[in-house]
């Protein structure tokens, strides 16, 4: 199946969950028209930066008193002007922090009212073009008004569907406020998303941010859709391979598919599960074995967060900024904006494969690796970044120095274990 991805609403509520932010794919920002302010928008875009979520932004009918689910009355003009003017200030911060924008979303009423409109759909458009150009993808209804006017821009366009709505029998969303509009209960959800992903009308699921229990809803589609884009591979007939969603904790994964009847081991890798067991009593099937993984998923927070203090005076830091194209107080910026999970643990006792690396500063390993890196040197390699535990040759670019830093204790083993978080703090001198 093509990815289905998953976008969530943000920037709207104040103590929103910074969980949504990691389980998103988008991130649609409000951007002042039903709410949102400098402020939250700041926020939102720093924590896009942090968990490399994709920013977009959410324009609305200028309408916070009824947080933009009423339809207005406004000229195409006028609304041309308050979508361009809303998806101008979030472009405006953005550009602050050198986060792109490149999706674009109405909001609630507009978005309903723009698609049977050709007329405000044209007005939506054009404001979205005047603020964010034409190299950014539309979101919007599957098929109206919003698709033709996005294509005839020239913009790419995803059709969206919701994982977190009830429809009516003619497919159309059933309107909020009455019964089954809103829905809440994990397993309703899992089947939308099951249903959606699959039926190949659908490019990206929405879960509302404002939703009660947006979190809970939120991992559960996340865990379905990495779950659902790659299915399990036979290895001979005692072994799967599964690829590895992106929601779901290593550690756990590796617990519950040990767990299951049959299995005799489970070994994580990067991206990747190997699962061997017995032929004679395999696991009951490949669905079990996915469905156990989609469980699995637990909150950000639960994980340990490690931070890692670094003088950044790596011999190849302005080797990966000139590659880049930015300075090198930037690429440290961005380096340290980041909050990274430990994908895989090897190469060197103790070594963590750290990602997601923005990747405006990735770069590809050195074409011959070094015959000796230091201990406790912090590199990039592609979109990975780790601290070397030990010296040791290695091929990755150096660009600093942990400091006060133990990547491997010889009574407890590697340090950072699978899932955990980890942030990188600059230590000037």
């Amino acid at each position: 199946m093509t990815r289905c991805l998953l976008n969530i609403d943000l920037g709207e509520l104040p103590g929103e969950d910074e969980q949504l932010y990691a389980l998103a794919h988008l991130a649609n920002i409000a951007c002042g028209g039903h709410a949102g302010d400098a402020d939250s928008m700041r926020r939102a875009l720093e924590l896009c930066e942090r968990h490399g979520t994709l920013a977009g932004a959410h324009p609305s009918y200028a309408d916070r008193e009824g947080f933009g689910r009423k339809a207005q009355n406004v000229s195409p003009e006028v609304l041309r002007a308050q979508v361009a003017e809303q998806c101008g200030q979030l472009v405006a911060l953005a550009r602050e922090r050198g986060v792109p924008v490149r999706h674009a979303k109405p909001h609630g009423a507009l978005y309903h009212a723009a698609n049977a409109s050709p007329v405000l759909a044209r007005a939506v458009v054009d404001g979205v073009v005047e603020a964010l150009g034409t190299e950014v993808t539309f979101v919007g209804p599957g098929t109206g008004a919003l698709r033709e006017a996005a294509r005839a821009a020239g913009l790419g366009y995803a059709r969206e569907g919701f994982a977190d709505r009830g429809t009516l029998p003619d497919g159309s969303l059933i309107p909020r406020g009455q019964p089954g509009a809103v829905l809440t209960d994990v397993a309703r959800a899992r089947e939308n998303t099951v249903r959606l992903a699959t039926g190949g009308a659908v490019d990206t699921l929405c879960v509302h941010g404002d939703t009660p229990g947006a979190v809970t809803l939120a991992r559960e589609v996340r865990a379905m859709l990495d779950a659902l884009e790659r299915p399990p591979e036979p290895l001979g007939d005692s072994a799967l391979r599964l690829t590895l969603p992106e929601g779901v904790d290593r550690r756990q994964a590796r617990e519950a598919l040990c767990a299951l009847p049959g299995v005799q081991d489970a070994v994580i890798t990067e991206a990747h599960a190997c699962v061997y067991f017995d032929p004679v009593t395999p696991p009951e099937d490949a669905g079990l074995v996915l469905t156990r993984l989609r469980v699995t998923p637990v909150s950000v927070s639960e994980r340990p967060l490690i931070r890692i203090r670094v003088r950044y005076d790596g011999e190849d830091l302005p080797k990966v900024a000139a590659h880049a194209g930015l300075s090198v107080d930037e690429v440290v910026r961005r380096h340290t904006a980041r909050e990274y999970t430990v994908r895989c643990v090897g190469f060197l006792p103790g070594f963590a494969y750290l990602g997601e690396v923005d990747p405006s500063i990735a770069c590809p390993r050195l074409p011959t690796p070094r015959t000796r890196v230091p201990a406790l040197a912090v590199g990039i390699a592609g979109e990975r970044t780790g601290v070397y535990p030990f010296a040791s040759p290695g091929g990755w670019n150096l660009v600093g120095t942990a400091l006060d830093f133990t990547a491997f204790d010889p009574t407890r083993g590697a340090v950072m274990q699978l899932g955990d978080r980890v942030r990188f703090e600059r230590e000037d001198g």
